[in-house]
Protein backbone atom coordinates (compact mmCIF):
# COMPACT_ATOMS: atom_id res chain seq x y z
CA UNK A 1 0.00 0.00 0.00
CA UNK A 2 1.27 3.59 -0.41
CA UNK A 3 4.32 4.48 1.86
CA UNK A 4 4.32 8.07 0.26
CA UNK A 5 1.73 10.34 2.11
CA UNK A 6 2.43 13.79 0.79
CA UNK A 7 -0.86 15.40 -1.15
CA UNK A 8 -2.22 13.98 -3.92
CA UNK A 9 -5.36 15.43 -6.08
CA UNK A 10 -7.68 13.34 -7.80
CA UNK A 11 -9.60 14.37 -10.36
CA UNK A 12 -12.26 12.90 -12.74
CA UNK A 13 -13.21 13.42 -16.31
CA UNK A 14 -16.82 13.61 -16.98
CA UNK A 15 -19.21 13.69 -20.36
CA UNK A 16 -22.74 13.02 -21.52
CA UNK A 17 -23.23 9.94 -23.53
CA UNK A 18 -25.45 10.28 -26.64
CA UNK A 19 -29.45 10.40 -25.83
CA UNK A 20 -28.63 10.79 -22.30
CA UNK A 21 -30.50 14.16 -20.33
CA UNK A 22 -28.41 16.74 -20.00
CA UNK A 23 -28.44 16.38 -15.82
CA UNK A 24 -26.64 13.40 -16.20
CA UNK A 25 -23.68 15.08 -16.51
CA UNK A 26 -24.16 17.32 -13.27
CA UNK A 27 -25.14 14.18 -11.51
CA UNK A 28 -21.87 12.21 -11.92
CA UNK A 29 -20.26 15.86 -11.12
CA UNK A 30 -22.29 15.03 -7.82
CA UNK A 31 -21.42 11.57 -7.21
CA UNK A 32 -17.34 12.13 -7.61
CA UNK A 33 -17.64 15.37 -5.42
CA UNK A 34 -19.62 13.32 -3.03
CA UNK A 35 -16.80 10.40 -3.19
CA UNK A 36 -14.04 12.59 -2.59
CA UNK A 37 -12.53 13.74 -5.68
CA UNK A 38 -10.91 17.29 -6.24
CA UNK A 39 -11.95 17.83 -9.58
CA UNK A 40 -13.91 17.19 -12.31
CA UNK A 41 -13.15 18.04 -15.87
CA UNK A 42 -14.87 18.53 -19.34
CA UNK A 43 -13.86 17.78 -22.92
CA UNK A 44 -14.24 20.51 -25.87
CA UNK A 45 -14.99 19.10 -28.72
CA UNK A 46 -17.40 20.27 -31.27
CA UNK A 47 -17.50 16.38 -32.84
CA UNK A 48 -16.23 13.15 -31.15
CA UNK A 49 -16.43 11.25 -34.67
CA UNK A 50 -18.95 8.44 -33.34
CA UNK A 51 -22.50 8.50 -32.17
CA UNK A 52 -21.88 7.06 -28.71
CA UNK A 53 -20.47 10.53 -27.47
CA UNK A 54 -22.53 13.96 -27.18
CA UNK A 55 -20.53 17.40 -27.39
CA UNK A 56 -22.24 19.99 -24.96
CA UNK A 57 -20.95 23.52 -24.87
CA UNK A 58 -18.38 22.99 -22.45
CA UNK A 59 -18.23 26.63 -20.64
CA UNK A 60 -22.65 26.37 -20.55
CA UNK A 61 -22.06 22.81 -19.30
CA UNK A 62 -18.97 23.57 -16.60
CA UNK A 63 -21.52 26.63 -15.42
CA UNK A 64 -24.20 23.88 -14.33
CA UNK A 65 -21.98 22.02 -12.76
CA UNK A 66 -20.30 24.30 -10.26
CA UNK A 67 -24.12 25.19 -9.50
CA UNK A 68 -25.32 22.21 -9.00
CA UNK A 69 -22.06 21.43 -6.51
CA UNK A 70 -20.78 22.74 -3.59
CA UNK A 71 -16.87 22.71 -3.53
CA UNK A 72 -15.68 20.45 -6.07
CA UNK A 73 -13.31 22.52 -8.70
CA UNK A 74 -14.21 22.67 -12.42
CA UNK A 75 -12.59 22.64 -15.54
CA UNK A 76 -12.40 22.47 -18.95
CA UNK A 77 -9.47 19.85 -20.24
CA UNK A 78 -8.70 21.25 -22.76
CA UNK A 79 -9.76 24.32 -25.50
CA UNK A 80 -8.13 25.91 -27.94
CA UNK A 81 -7.48 29.69 -28.62
CA UNK A 82 -8.18 28.88 -32.38
CA UNK A 83 -11.70 28.33 -31.86
CA UNK A 84 -12.00 30.30 -29.27
CA UNK A 85 -10.79 34.02 -28.76
CA UNK A 86 -8.70 34.75 -26.33
CA UNK A 87 -10.55 38.05 -24.85
CA UNK A 88 -13.52 35.71 -24.96
CA UNK A 89 -12.40 32.67 -22.75
CA UNK A 90 -10.47 35.62 -20.71
CA UNK A 91 -14.38 37.22 -19.90
CA UNK A 92 -15.90 33.79 -19.90
CA UNK A 93 -13.55 32.43 -17.07
CA UNK A 94 -13.48 35.89 -15.16
CA UNK A 95 -17.10 35.59 -15.32
CA UNK A 96 -17.37 32.13 -13.64
CA UNK A 97 -14.29 32.77 -11.32
CA UNK A 98 -16.34 35.27 -9.67
CA UNK A 99 -19.52 32.95 -9.33
CA UNK A 100 -17.91 30.46 -7.99
CA UNK A 101 -14.11 31.67 -6.67
CA UNK A 102 -11.58 29.17 -6.21
CA UNK A 103 -13.47 26.62 -8.45
CA UNK A 104 -12.79 27.11 -11.31
CA UNK A 105 -9.44 26.19 -13.80
CA UNK A 106 -8.96 26.36 -17.60
CA UNK A 107 -6.89 23.75 -19.64
CA UNK A 108 -5.40 25.19 -22.65
CA UNK A 109 -3.35 23.19 -25.75
CA UNK A 110 -2.88 24.14 -29.51
CA UNK A 111 -5.86 22.64 -30.53
CA UNK A 112 -6.89 19.54 -32.59
CA UNK A 113 -7.29 19.54 -36.29
CA UNK A 114 -9.77 17.16 -36.28
CA UNK A 115 -11.91 19.59 -34.54
CA UNK A 116 -10.95 22.74 -36.72
CA UNK A 117 -10.50 21.51 -40.12
CA UNK A 118 -14.41 20.73 -40.89
CA UNK A 119 -15.58 24.37 -39.37
CA UNK A 120 -13.15 25.78 -41.81
CA UNK A 121 -10.85 27.02 -38.73
CA UNK A 122 -7.01 27.06 -39.41
CA UNK A 123 -4.62 24.58 -38.23
CA UNK A 124 -1.58 26.04 -38.83
CA UNK A 125 0.34 28.23 -36.55
CA UNK A 126 -1.37 26.61 -33.57
CA UNK A 127 1.48 27.02 -30.94
CA UNK A 128 1.55 30.82 -31.74
CA UNK A 129 -1.85 31.23 -31.01
CA UNK A 130 -1.51 30.15 -28.01
CA UNK A 131 1.34 31.89 -27.25
CA UNK A 132 -0.02 34.85 -27.85
CA UNK A 133 -3.50 34.27 -26.66
CA UNK A 134 -2.32 32.97 -23.13
CA UNK A 135 -0.43 36.64 -23.06
CA UNK A 136 -3.51 38.26 -23.86
CA UNK A 137 -5.89 36.34 -21.21
CA UNK A 138 -3.26 37.12 -18.36
CA UNK A 139 -3.86 41.24 -19.88
CA UNK A 140 -7.15 41.30 -19.94
CA UNK A 141 -7.51 39.49 -16.28
CA UNK A 142 -5.01 42.25 -15.54
CA UNK A 143 -7.20 45.15 -17.07
CA UNK A 144 -9.84 47.40 -15.71
CA UNK A 145 -11.36 51.11 -16.90
CA UNK A 146 -8.72 52.72 -15.89
CA UNK A 147 -5.77 50.38 -16.94
CA UNK A 148 -6.98 49.53 -20.59
CA UNK A 149 -3.79 46.93 -22.12
CA UNK A 150 -2.43 47.33 -25.23
CA UNK A 151 -0.67 43.87 -27.60
CA UNK A 152 0.32 43.75 -30.81
CA UNK A 153 0.70 40.21 -32.13
CA UNK A 154 0.88 38.37 -35.34
CA UNK A 155 -2.79 37.09 -34.65
CA UNK A 156 -4.15 39.22 -31.50
CA UNK A 157 -4.65 42.82 -30.87
CA UNK A 158 -5.47 44.66 -28.07
CA UNK A 159 -6.68 48.05 -28.70
CA UNK A 160 -6.67 50.19 -25.50
CA UNK A 161 -8.79 47.00 -24.18
CA UNK A 162 -10.17 45.80 -20.99
CA UNK A 163 -12.83 43.77 -19.58
CA UNK A 164 -15.26 45.01 -16.54
CA UNK A 165 -16.43 41.18 -15.58
CA UNK A 166 -15.23 41.62 -12.15
CA UNK A 167 -11.80 39.42 -12.80
CA UNK A 168 -10.11 42.76 -10.59
CA UNK A 169 -11.88 41.95 -7.25
CA UNK A 170 -11.71 37.95 -7.63
CA UNK A 171 -8.57 35.39 -7.68
CA UNK A 172 -8.56 34.26 -11.60
CA UNK A 173 -8.61 31.14 -12.54
CA UNK A 174 -4.67 28.91 -12.63
CA UNK A 175 -4.02 27.72 -16.73
CA UNK A 176 -2.92 24.47 -16.95
CA UNK A 177 -1.28 23.38 -20.28
CA UNK A 178 -1.31 20.36 -21.82
CA UNK A 179 2.27 20.40 -23.35
CA UNK A 180 4.07 17.92 -25.16
CA UNK A 181 6.68 19.35 -27.51
CA UNK A 182 9.42 21.01 -26.62
CA UNK A 183 8.50 24.75 -27.62
CA UNK A 184 4.46 23.92 -24.95
CA UNK A 185 6.84 22.29 -22.52
CA UNK A 186 9.22 25.69 -22.55
CA UNK A 187 6.18 27.56 -22.46
CA UNK A 188 4.28 25.77 -19.30
CA UNK A 189 8.03 26.53 -17.34
CA UNK A 190 7.53 29.98 -18.22
CA UNK A 191 4.16 30.62 -18.08
CA UNK A 192 1.62 28.33 -16.84
CA UNK A 193 0.16 27.60 -13.44
CA UNK A 194 0.05 23.69 -13.92
CA UNK A 195 0.86 21.03 -16.62
CA UNK A 196 -1.81 18.64 -17.88
CA UNK A 197 -0.01 15.71 -20.17
CA UNK A 198 -1.37 12.77 -21.73
CA UNK A 199 0.17 9.28 -22.92
CA UNK A 200 3.16 9.60 -20.60
CA UNK A 201 5.20 6.62 -18.29
CA UNK A 202 6.57 7.81 -14.72
CA UNK A 203 9.74 7.85 -16.96
CA UNK A 204 8.79 10.04 -19.74
CA UNK A 205 6.88 12.29 -17.30
CA UNK A 206 9.78 12.83 -15.08
CA UNK A 207 12.20 13.66 -17.75
CA UNK A 208 9.18 15.92 -19.18
CA UNK A 209 8.72 17.92 -16.05
CA UNK A 210 12.53 18.54 -15.74
CA UNK A 211 12.59 20.29 -18.61
CA UNK A 212 9.55 22.67 -17.16
CA UNK A 213 11.99 23.17 -14.26
CA UNK A 214 14.37 24.40 -16.40
CA UNK A 215 12.47 26.59 -18.29
CA UNK A 216 11.49 27.96 -15.27
CA UNK A 217 14.58 28.53 -13.99
CA UNK A 218 16.01 29.98 -17.00
CA UNK A 219 13.12 32.92 -16.43
CA UNK A 220 13.79 32.56 -12.63
CA UNK A 221 10.00 31.59 -11.96
CA UNK A 222 8.69 30.13 -8.68
CA UNK A 223 7.15 27.06 -9.34
CA UNK A 224 6.39 26.68 -5.48
CA UNK A 225 2.57 27.04 -6.91
CA UNK A 226 3.09 24.85 -9.77
CA UNK A 227 0.84 21.46 -10.35
CA UNK A 228 1.98 18.89 -12.26
CA UNK A 229 -1.00 16.99 -13.61
CA UNK A 230 -1.41 13.83 -15.64
CA UNK A 231 -4.28 13.39 -17.72
CA UNK A 232 -5.10 9.91 -17.98
CA UNK A 233 -7.58 6.39 -18.40
CA UNK A 234 -8.17 4.34 -15.44
CA UNK A 235 -9.39 1.11 -15.23
CA UNK A 236 -9.78 -0.29 -11.63
CA UNK A 237 -11.52 -3.74 -10.75
CA UNK A 238 -10.99 -6.67 -8.23
CA UNK A 239 -10.22 -8.73 -10.97
CA UNK A 240 -6.91 -7.72 -12.37
CA UNK A 241 -7.77 -8.55 -15.98
CA UNK A 242 -11.15 -7.10 -15.99
CA UNK A 243 -9.61 -3.79 -15.70
CA UNK A 244 -6.88 -5.04 -18.29
CA UNK A 245 -9.55 -5.90 -21.31
CA UNK A 246 -11.46 -2.63 -20.08
CA UNK A 247 -8.71 -0.05 -21.00
CA UNK A 248 -6.36 -1.58 -23.64
CA UNK A 249 -8.37 -0.72 -26.40
CA UNK A 250 -8.69 2.99 -25.47
CA UNK A 251 -4.59 3.16 -23.82
CA UNK A 252 -3.75 2.39 -27.77
CA UNK A 253 -6.49 4.41 -29.94
CA UNK A 254 -4.76 7.65 -27.57
CA UNK A 255 -1.04 6.70 -28.38
CA UNK A 256 -2.43 6.12 -31.95
CA UNK A 257 -3.40 9.81 -31.85
CA UNK A 258 -0.13 11.20 -30.39
CA UNK A 259 2.39 9.94 -32.62
CA UNK A 260 5.35 11.59 -30.26
CA UNK A 261 4.14 10.42 -27.12
CA UNK A 262 4.47 6.82 -28.73
CA UNK A 263 8.06 7.50 -30.22
CA UNK A 264 8.76 9.03 -26.90
CA UNK A 265 8.13 6.29 -24.71
CA UNK A 266 9.03 3.26 -27.30
CA UNK A 267 11.52 4.84 -29.74
CA UNK A 268 11.15 1.25 -31.91
CA UNK A 269 7.39 1.81 -31.91
CA UNK A 270 6.08 1.79 -35.70
CA UNK A 271 3.39 4.55 -36.53
CA UNK A 272 2.42 5.98 -40.33
CA UNK A 273 2.46 9.41 -38.43
CA UNK A 274 -0.61 11.93 -38.77
CA UNK A 275 -2.56 10.54 -41.83
CA UNK A 276 -6.05 11.05 -40.69
CA UNK A 277 -5.56 14.96 -40.60
CA UNK A 278 -5.46 14.28 -44.89
CA UNK A 279 -8.77 13.10 -44.54
CA UNK A 280 -12.11 14.90 -45.29
CA UNK A 281 -14.59 12.87 -42.47
CA UNK A 282 -14.44 12.38 -39.06
CA UNK A 283 -15.81 8.94 -38.94
CA UNK A 284 -12.93 8.01 -41.43
CA UNK A 285 -10.36 9.99 -39.20
CA UNK A 286 -11.07 7.89 -36.12
CA UNK A 287 -11.44 4.88 -38.38
CA UNK A 288 -8.19 4.54 -39.42
CA UNK A 289 -6.74 6.09 -35.98
CA UNK A 290 -8.41 2.75 -34.33
CA UNK A 291 -6.62 0.64 -37.53
CA UNK A 292 -3.07 2.44 -35.88
CA UNK A 293 -4.11 1.63 -32.59
CA UNK A 294 -4.46 -1.80 -33.04
CA UNK A 295 -0.56 -2.38 -34.04
CA UNK A 296 0.39 -0.38 -30.73
CA UNK A 297 2.04 -2.63 -28.40
CA UNK A 298 0.11 -3.81 -24.99
CA UNK A 299 2.77 -2.89 -22.97
CA UNK A 300 3.21 0.66 -24.20
CA UNK A 301 -0.41 0.93 -23.40
CA UNK A 302 -0.78 -0.15 -20.05
CA UNK A 303 2.44 1.89 -19.06
CA UNK A 304 0.51 4.90 -19.60
CA UNK A 305 -2.65 4.31 -17.79
CA UNK A 306 -3.70 3.68 -14.14
CA UNK A 307 -4.88 0.71 -14.10
CA UNK A 308 -5.59 -3.15 -12.48
CA UNK A 309 -6.18 -3.56 -8.85
CA UNK A 310 -6.83 -1.00 -6.45
CA UNK A 311 -2.92 -2.31 -4.96
CA UNK A 312 -2.30 -2.03 -8.95
CA UNK A 313 -3.48 1.32 -9.06
CA UNK A 314 -1.83 2.72 -5.99
CA UNK A 315 1.45 1.36 -6.78
CA UNK A 316 0.98 3.40 -10.10
CA UNK A 317 -0.19 6.32 -8.83
CA UNK A 318 2.94 6.40 -6.77
CA UNK A 319 5.26 5.80 -9.31
CA UNK A 320 4.02 9.07 -10.58
CA UNK A 321 3.87 10.45 -8.01
CA UNK A 322 7.83 9.58 -7.32
CA UNK A 323 8.21 11.23 -11.08
CA UNK A 324 6.36 14.82 -9.85
CA UNK A 325 2.76 14.52 -10.60
CA UNK A 326 0.91 16.17 -7.96
CA UNK A 327 -2.20 16.19 -9.54
CA UNK A 328 -4.51 12.89 -11.21
CA UNK A 329 -7.43 13.81 -13.85
CA UNK A 330 -8.88 10.17 -15.09
CA UNK A 331 -10.97 9.37 -17.45
CA UNK A 332 -12.40 5.74 -16.14
CA UNK A 333 -13.26 2.99 -18.46
CA UNK A 334 -16.17 1.07 -17.36
CA UNK A 335 -17.11 -2.73 -19.77
CA UNK A 336 -17.94 -1.18 -22.93
CA UNK A 337 -15.50 1.41 -23.56
CA UNK A 338 -15.15 4.87 -23.22
CA UNK A 339 -18.53 6.16 -23.57
CA UNK A 340 -20.33 3.64 -21.44
CA UNK A 341 -21.97 4.03 -18.16
CA UNK A 342 -21.94 0.54 -17.42
CA UNK A 343 -20.13 -0.27 -14.33
CA UNK A 344 -19.26 3.42 -14.25
CA UNK A 345 -20.21 4.90 -10.65
CA UNK A 346 -18.57 1.46 -9.44
CA UNK A 347 -15.50 2.17 -10.50
CA UNK A 348 -15.60 5.89 -9.20
CA UNK A 349 -16.46 4.31 -6.46
CA UNK A 350 -14.02 1.60 -5.49
CA UNK A 351 -10.82 4.13 -6.75
CA UNK A 352 -12.37 6.71 -4.05
CA UNK A 353 -12.88 3.97 -1.04
CA UNK A 354 -9.57 1.74 -2.39
CA UNK A 355 -6.97 4.33 -3.67
CA UNK A 356 -7.95 7.98 -2.49
CA UNK A 357 -8.23 6.94 0.81
CA UNK A 358 -4.52 6.24 1.05
CA UNK A 359 -3.96 9.89 0.45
Amino acid sequence: MASVKSKVRFGSRIFLAAKEPFQSIVKRAQFCEKHGFDSVLLDDHLLYGTDAASAPEPFTTLAAIASGTRKIRVGIAVTDLVRRHPAIIAQTLATLSSQYPKRIFLGLGAGDPMNQAPFGLPTVHRYSRLREGLQMIRMLWNSSIDKPQNYKGQFFTLNNAYLQAGQERHPVPPVYLAAFGPKMLKLTGEEADGWLPHCHTPATYRTDLDVIRESARHTNRDLGKFSPAYYTLSSISKNRAEADRNVLGPARYFLALIPEALKKIDPDANHPGRIWEKMSYPKDQRETIRKIAADIPESDAYNTVIHGTPDDCTEQVEDYQKAGCKEFMLTFVPKGGLWSTTGLPEQIRLFSEKVMSNW
